[in-house]
């Protein structure tokens, strides 16, 4: 695919389906969704039932499907200005 990096914190999240594996809160614990904006320091996310859940990246991982794959992403390597995690080199 053209849209895709080999480094996959590269990716652009928005639209992607994702599930919260773990977070230091029970709260987030297994939301289901996909992404609908992204900021410096978290994701929201529209569930499987239209809710929208602001979740923090640090102390979160996520599983995202990007290019027909799941990865999984540990927040705080996502911890960036998505403009800026995308453009950085590496």
């Amino acid at each position: 695919m053209d849209n895709c990096y080999k480094n996959k914190y590269k990716q652009e999240l928005i639209g992607s389906a994702i599930e919260v594996i773990d977070a230091k809160h029970e709260g987030y614990k297994n939301i289901h969704g996909s992404v609908v904006d992204e900021t410096k320091n978290t994701i929201r996310i529209k569930t499987l039932g239209n809710d929208l859940k602001v979740v923090p990246k640090i102390g979160t991982t996520f599983k995202l499907k990007i290019c027909d794959q799941d990865e999984m992403f540990k927040g705080g390597m996502l911890n960036h200005r998505p403009e800026e995690r995308i453009k950085k080199s590496g």
